[in-house]
């Protein structure tokens, strides 16, 4: 039987099945519906008198003695009231509102959620906003510190500024302005500490000046001593360039001197030639003689050098020769009639033997003897027409340069000598007086 006391927040009765709590304003509720009300209200009130309360003053559950059920009395008052049908009505519409109230504080409850959540997200909005605005704040104090430092480097660095200025002021000012620095510092501890700064920055300045000044004067000693060897060596080049110039100059006169000789020997060559224009035998072999380039291999080629002791030589200079005997005249086996030619490399090494010696009287005295000049005219002589002809050979020209030439073969193995027959005769000795000389050749 329930009892006669409903909850004013559920409009219900109170039973046994629910329990009942209360307050300590003494109003009663059903324990669920006190909780709820206080999760979902905005404030922890009273539902009935709004007194404020806390879920600490709950009293969680009563209990009711009931006495024993009796049969109730037909009380026709009550029949009445319970079945009347105006009461019946009222019941269930005031069931409808308390229904309707429930929804809409459903629908408030519903709300407040999506409200609550709606704050939640914007207080993790407001919480990241403020993260920023902490780690913006961080920087900016980072930068609050380099600003800082910066405004002490910079104060440093003006007073050092203004100390250099004073030092400067003392090193290159004159002596008033220095006078008027000092007088201005005044005579305070800190003044003094600056004059002694001032003190000891000229020192070194000055110790500074005397390093420089001993490295200046070592350099400049040095560049006199370089200038010194400098001017040695332009004197020395000097006096080559100018003995330089004197060989020159010697050397033009040397060839001027040579082109002459030269022109000198052309016109005694053209004078010999003219001479010889006539054709006999003995002009033949002096045609052959002068023709003959370059001249026979047991000659020395002529050079053009200095003259040893600077002395120059006439080329005009005859030379007393003794003229050899005729080879018949010489007791002395005559070659066989046997013609015989050497091996080419036997006369070539002959030519390097007889070329590379040095005498120069020495390579005149074959030239002399073989000369056509001084032999006597026996049958089978060089006058006659020669029959093989001498090999390629590669010399000197005579001019300092190289040709190639015919290398005759010596006559006596063109022709070979006869034999002739001599008669016994004493003859008396030959003169010198009467032996042909080359006094006039060149004349």
């Amino acid at each position: 039987m329930p009892i006669r006391a409903y909850c004013t927040i559920c409009s219900d009765f109170f039973d046994h099945s629910r329990d009942v709590a209360a307050i300590h304003c003494g109003h009663t509720f059903h324990y669920e519906c006190l909780l709820q009300w206080f999760q979902t209200a905005p404030t922890k009130t009273c539902p009935q008198c709004r007194k404020q309360v806390t879920t600490r003053h709950i009293i969680s559950k009563l209990y009711f003695d009931i006495g024993g059920e009796e049969e109730p009395s037909a009380d026709p008052e009550s029949l009445q009231a319970h079945h009347h049908p105006s009461k019946k009505n009222y019941a269930e519409r005031e069931w409808r509102d308390k229904q309707k109230a429930v929804d809409g504080l459903k629908d408030t409850v519903d709300k407040q959620r999506r409200d609550l959540d709606s704050m939640r997200k914007e207080v993790m909005e407001k919480e990241m906003l403020c993260s920023a605005l902490r780690k913006q704040m961080t920087y900016l104090e980072t930068q609050q510190n380099d600003v800082q430092a910066a405004k002490e480097e910079a104060w440093r660095l003006r007073t050092k500024m203004k100390t250099f200025e004073s030092l400067d002021v003392l090193l290159q000012g004159q002596r008033a302005e220095v006078e008027s620095m000092i007088t201005d510092m005044g005579i305070s501890q800190a003044a003094v500490e600056q004059l002694s700064i001032f003190c000891i920055s000229l020192k070194k300045e000055y110790d500074n000046l005397k390093g420089s000044l001993k490295s200046s004067n070592d350099m400049c000693e040095k560049l006199k001593r370089e200038v010194l060897a400098s001017n040695n060596k332009v004197t020395l080049l000097l006096m080559e360039v100018s003995k330089t110039k004197e060989e020159m100059k010697s050397l033009q006169n040397d060839l001027a001197r040579a082109d002459k000789e030269i022109s000198s020997l052309k016109k005694k060559v053209e004078f010999l030639q003219k001479t010889l224009s006539t054709p006999t035998r003995t002009n033949e072999a002096l045609s052959r003689l002068v023709f003959e380039s370059p001249a026979p291999m047991e000659l020395k080629q002529p050079r053009l050098h200095h003259p040893a002791g600077s002395e120059d030589i006439d080329l005009n200079m005859t030379y007393d020769i003794t003229t050899p005997d005729d080879v018949a005249k010489r007791p002395k086996q005559v070659p066989s009639k046997k013609m015989r030619l050497d091996h080419p490399a036997s006369s070539f090494s002959k030519h390097d033997e007889k070329s590379s010696c040095p005498n120069e009287d020495g390579s005149m005295d074959p030239f002399f003897r073989n000369s056509l000049l001084f032999r006597k005219k026996t049958f089978g002589s060089m006058l006659d027409p020669q029959r093989k002809t001498g090999a390629v050979k590669t010399g000197y020209d005579g001019l300092g340069g190289r040709t190639k030439f015919f290398q005759p073969s010596p006559l006596s193995e063109i022709r070979p000598l006869m034999k002739a027959k001599r008669k016994k005769v004493a003859r008396p000795p030959p003169k010198i007086a009467t032996c042909l000389t080359l006094d006039s050749f060149l004349e």
